[in-house]
């Protein structure tokens, strides 16, 4: 059954409080009204409550979760401006409406008559926030002249979702007036399709990618949140190289891997200057034999001598080597 544009379902949450068949003079509940109401947030919301018989009874709409009255036959019992009862002359329909419902909204709504004892008959709202999903990473690399396609999807709600728009940072993106569009003549270039199945989905389309088209690029339904994605237009063919706020390149290795490295090597070079200082203060002949690191050099040969330390904050031992 449709109501006001909402399509919602049948199922009955609650009979009236009284369990006796009315009688002539008393009122009566028709339940033949939808009382599970679904909508998303911000689309307006209507529960119908249809009294036969009212007679010089009132009819009141209640809020469960505090007891909070929001109408009292034809006036609103509540500040909240978004409640309002909607009531035609001498109809049997009193009509709860909801504008702007937020999920907080959510909950039991009681139709009430006052009669002794008071008949009730309950309904549920139910308010859910779509969200709008941008297929593939927050950030596009495209190479100049490629073209972009960024696809937005909304899963289909309890109702029709209207439709898309979709900005380039604060700018509305119109494919028929585009600037692009105006300069080369090339109308067309910027294309937005959107089509509904089981989601409602929008594709945005570039042809031709200009650097100018580089940006933050937003999917903004009119019945669910807003998505973005961030769009690079390169000429390069690394497009890893330009990332989106990149955080500077830093020096990844280990501290304490490049600690040890220098102490192994500064441990080395103690070692190397004990040798040498030992061959140029000690005996010639060391177990015997004639120390090697005495004997002479030929001509033209050079003696190497260890290579400078690495800027590990190590002493120079190169002025300690021996002449």
């Amino acid at each position: 059954m449709d109501y006001g544009g909402i399509s919602v379902s049948s199922n009955i949450i609650m009979t009236a409080t009284t369990e006796e068949e009315p009688d002539a003079a008393q009122p009566y509940f028709d339940f033949d009204v939808p009382r599970n109401l679904t909508v998303t947030v911000g689309q307006t919301g209507f529960l119908h409550c249809r009294v036969e018989r009212l007679g010089d009874q009132d009819v009141a709409w209640i809020r469960q979760r505090d007891l909070h009255i929001l109408t009292m036959g034809a006036s609103t019992y509540t500040s909240d401006q978004r409640f309002q009862l909607i009531r035609p002359e001498g109809s049997v329909n009193w009509t709860l409406q909801i504008k702007y419902p937020q999920t907080r909204d959510s909950g039991v709504y009681e139709c009430q008559i006052n009669t002794e004892p008071k008949m009730s008959l309950s309904y549920v709202l139910n308010v859910i926030e779509l969200r709008a999903r941008i297929l593939g990473p927050s950030d596009l690399f495209i190479k100049s002249g490629s073209e972009i396609t960024i696809v937005c999807v909304i899963q289909q709600g309890p109702h029709e979702l209207g439709t898309v728009f979709w900005y380039k940072g604060n700018t509305l993106v119109e494919p028929a007036t585009q600037e692009n569009d105006i300069h080369s003549g090339d109308r067309g270039r910027i294309t937005i399709e959107t089509d509904w199945t089981d989601a409602l989905t929008s594709r945005l389309k570039i042809k031709r990618a200009v650097q100018g088209d580089t940006g933050n690029y937003t999917c903004v339904p009119t019945m669910a949140r807003s998505a973005s994605v961030y769009a690079h237009v390169i000429s390069g063919e690394h497009p890893a190289a330009m990332q989106h706020n990149a955080v500077p390149a830093t020096n990844t290795t280990n501290p304490s891997l490049r600690h040890s490295m220098c102490i192994l090597l500064l441990l080395h070079l103690a070692a190397l200057l004990h040798l040498l200082s030992w061959d140029h203060i000690g005996p010639g002949r060391i177990g015997g034999q004639r120390n090697i690191l005495r004997r002479p050099v030929h001509s033209g040969a050079r003696l190497h001598r260890p290579s400078p330390v690495p800027p590990c904050g190590a002493p120079d031992f190169h002025a300690h080597l021996p002449s």
